[in-house]
């Protein structure tokens, strides 16, 4: 035993001594724009005070609406056509006497372009212009004019902006950086072209017109304010008392929340780890609040996150399953084994960055790891098993060369220098363990496929494959911002609550899947509930924001659609439901489908008979006794039969909710593929919102899902007139999205018709083909042809199935020609993600 402690803590003093002697790695390099020192400051500082006192700065700002060539570089999906486009041209122009240095600098042009900036801002000041930018400012190369006496250089500055119609616009005009001032005086000139000068603010002009203000300024900032021509203002601007946004938003979430908690049971929250699970995730919610009212201390998100959370869900999982988690020493080494290549990269960074010398590295390494592995073989010396020794010895090795990169890595983390992906390695590997604990405890088992799994789910929360494959990542390359949606900065943790969102999502698919596997789920009140949340979450429509704290932040206005989908969802499980007699194996389903033919056999002889026994007794080929007779016959075998209503199609044909909610889940998700060609194909930074981008095409088979889970309880008795009542629902919660839009007075009356036109095309293809389907499906399963309940030689028979098909093609051809208005109504008003 002393030995094996000696060793432990030769290998601990080894990693100690690593760390410690670690040397600070050199941070990354400056970004681009400001590697080189502006050249024209120790310029002017060698300059005669007189040379500089003859210089002269003049600036003019053009102010006109962006043009389509100038739109050209804007990215596609961020230009709103109900909005200004504006394009602010700043033409700066120095003249300088033939003998000031400046004109050397400017020629020898020190760090051009990425200096430019600087040399801009230095000399006239930065000019910032309000509102949301469309592209990057741009810079075009300095011209020079010179002849004997001087010389002039002349800077051209683009900026493009995107405004509401009634938004203003303000110019501020910045002091110069540049210390001792380039110019001591700025003479300036502003072309409003459609605006008009609203206010000015330490501004007095020597020139006032309409179409030009001139006025000049020292090194001090000042700003003015321009109106559009067309826009007026009101007196009194009248407030609406009520939002229906809010109002919409605040039932909406009531009804979530309900629909949520009764989705639980009754028998879940008798349970008291799952009380305190969440009485733990309610004293953690409100953490995620800090970054944004004190951004100093994320680092407690972060712990609560993705150490505290994670450790909660393993704990209750660990409380809630029956049985430990059947891992072996093989998963324990392929674990480690997978460690140890993470470890032996972290450490080939910390060779490569010069953190330690690559004799250090292998010097502490080895001693680190070889005395680990002595030190488990001391102590499991006495068991005598050769197998388990020599895992024993190789676990501990790995461990050491794990627990050395790790002390490493956070050494160099307290810089804040290493690799930014390493961090997102760390906190993903962390989250993981939310998703394995979840899976484990809604399958009731734990899984080696299901880890595997989640651990790759975590990874792509955090980042696609292509950010991870970046060539810069495990550099010390320039840090770039994070990937935004809109104003929200995709940071880990906001990565990691999306992915929280997403998971509670699925783990109710999986709910449904668990208590979806009886024939009486249909009638569950929890398991409707559940149904109602799913359907409710993918209506969801987040858009705009709010402020909390001078911060925006962007939050959810919960869609008038997710309020219609819970409406018609109850609507079509709440109509009249005809006494079923429910099958309960395939041999049941297919003698209630034979008697159902043969009554309905019964039924058209019955008609038949009476059709042509009119023109038959009154040309005297029948007669009333032979009449009266066949009437009797088929009078009694009908009696036989019963004179109820015929149900047998509208069974769950003896499968399960859940066997035929995936069914016809699939059908309409393969029905509505083709129409991703109008709406595009999803988009996203990472998992959470490339899935977010994705929900258009799963919107409906969700509908379709409902048809299958809920068959016996939809309104109608048979398939087509269940798909019927299905499209009316559907069609209503579809259109109930566009209802805003298409009030919208700037898109034309042919746009509108063109919209409803591939709404209703998309929803009666996806329902009608889904209810024709399922008359197949019941009569396959029932062993019988599908031609014994429709003619496929009748137009009558082909009508509704013919008009669906009809407008879908239609639809779908027209919107290949459709502009760029009915694609935003169709896609919404989304900010494209962008790299900022």
């Amino acid at each position: 035993m002393a030995i094996a402690f000696g060793l432990a803590l030769v290998s601990l003093g080894a990693i100690v001594w690593c760390t410690v002697a670690a040397r600070p790695v050199a941070g990354p390099a400056p970004p681009k724009g400001t590697a080189a020192p502006n050249p024209w400051v120790a310029a002017a500082a060698r300059a005669d005070p007189l040379v500089g006192w003859a210089r002269k700065a003049t600036t003019e700002v053009l102010v006109t609406g962006a043009a389509g060539d100038d739109l050209e570089r804007v990215p596609e999906g961020r230009l709103d056509p109900r909005q200004r486009q504006v394009k602010v041209t700043v033409l700066h122009r120095l003249e300088m006497s033939a003998k000031d240095p400046l004109i050397e600098a400017l020629r020898q042009g020190g760090g051009f372009p990425g200096t430019l900036q600087q040399v801009i801002d230095a000399a006239f000041g930065a000019i910032k212009v309000d509102g949301p930018g469309l592209a990057p400012t741009t810079r075009l190369a300095p011209v020079l004019i010179s002849d004997e006496q001087r010389t002039t250089a002349r800077f051209t500055v683009t900026l493009l902006r995107q405004l509401q119609r009634d938004e203003l616009l303000k110019l501020n005009f910045n002091a110069p950086n540049a210390f001792p001032l380039i110019v001591t005086g700025r003479s300036i000139a502003v072309l409003p072209g459609a605006w008009t000068v609203l206010r000015l603010e330490g501004i007095t002009p020597e020139r006032e017109r309409e179409e030009r203000l001139e006025f000049t300024i020292g090194a001090y900032p000042v700003s003015m304010t321009l109106a559009p021509d067309s826009y007026g203002f009101a007196d009194v601007v009248v407030e609406e008392d009520f939002s229906w946004a809010t109002a919409l938003g605040v039932l909406t979430a009531i009804a979530l929340v309900i629909f949520l908690l009764r989705s639980l049971g009754r028998s879940w929250w008798d349970r008291r780890a799952n009380r305190e699970l969440v009485v733990g995730l309610a004293l953690a919610a409100p953490t995620l609040l800090i970054p944004l009212f004190a951004p100093d201390w994320s680092a407690v998100t972060y712990v609560v996150m993705f150490v505290a959370v994670p450790a909660l869900m393993l704990r209750h999982a660990g409380r809630v399953l029956p049985t430990s988690p059947p891992w072996n020493t093989r998963d324990l080494l392929i674990v480690t084994g997978l460690g140890l290549l993470v470890g032996l990269g972290m450490l080939s960074w910390s060779w490569l960055h010069g953190q330690l010398s690559g004799r250090s590295l292998l010097l502490c390494g080895a001693v680190a790891a070889i005395a680990a592995a002595g030190s488990a073989i001391a102590f499991s010396v006495d068991l005598g098993v050769r197998p388990v020794i020599v895992r024993l010895a190789v676990l501990s090795a790995e461990a050491a060369i794990g627990l050395l990169a790790l002390a490493l890595w956070l050494r160099a983390l307290l810089t804040e220098v290493y690799p930014p992906d390493s961090a997102r390695l760390v906190l993903a590997l962390s989250w993981a363990l939310i998703p394995i604990s979840a899976v484990a405890v809604a399958t009731k088992q734990w899984k080696r496929g299901a880890v595997a799994g989640a651990v790759l789910i975590s990874l792509l929360v955090q980042g696609w494959p292509t950010e991870w494959l970046d060539a810069g990542s495990w550099s010390l390359a320039v840090p770039e911002d994070e990937p935004t949606i809109g104003s929200l900065s995709l940071t880990p943790l906001v990565r990691g609550v999306l992915g929280l969102l997403l998971l509670m999502f699925v783990l109710l698919v999986l709910r449904l899947r668990r208590l979806g596997g009886r024939l009486s789920a249909i009638d569950d009140p929890v398991v409707e509930s559940t149904m109602i949340t799913v359907l409710m979450v993918l209506y969801i429509t987040p858009s705009g924001s709010t402020t909390l704290a001078d911060i925006d932040v962007p939050l959810p206005l919960l869609a008038i659609s997710s309020i219609v989908a819970w409406a018609t969802a109850r609507w079509l499980l709440a109509g009249p439901r005809p006494a079923i007699a429910e099958p309960v194996t395939q041999e049941e389903h297919r003698q209630l489908v034979r008697a159902a033919l043969h009554k309905r056999l019964l039924l058209i002889s019955e008609q038949e008979l009476y059709r042509i026994g009119r023109g038959r007794i009154g040309a005297g080929d029948l007669s009333m006794n032979d009449f009266e007779q066949q009437r009797t016959i088929l009078e009694a075998a009908l009696n036989r039969h019963g004179r109820h209503p015929e149900t047998a199609f509208a069974t769950a044909a003896g499968c399960t909710p859940w066997h035929n909610g995936v069914h016809a889940f699939t059908v309409s998700l393969l029905l509505s593929l083709p129409f991703a060609l109008v709406y595009g194909w999803p988009e996203g930074v990472d998992l959470t919102s490339f899935i977010f981008d994705g929900r258009y095409l799963i919107t409906l088979p969700a509908f379709g899902f409902l048809f299958g889970f809920f068959y016996p309880r939809i309104r109608g008795t048979q398939p087509m007139t269940k798909a019927l009542h299905l499209t009316a629902a559907a069609l209503m919660t579809e259109l109930s999205g566009y209802l805003s839009t298409l009030a919208e007075p700037d898109i034309g009356p042919f746009d509108k018709v063109q919209v409803v036109g591939i709404v209703v095309g998309q929803v009666m293809m996806v329902c009608i083909g889904l209810g024709l389907f399922w008359e197949w499906r019941t009569m396959h399963l029932a062993g019988e042809p599908w031609t014994r309940v429709r003619n496929l030689r009748s137009i009558r028979s082909l009508a509704a199935p013919t008009l669906a098909l009809v407008l879908a093609a239609g639809t779908t051809a027209a919107t290949s020609a459709a502009g760029q208005t009915v694609d935003r109504i169709l896609k919404g008003d989304q900010v494209t993600t962008t790299q900022r």
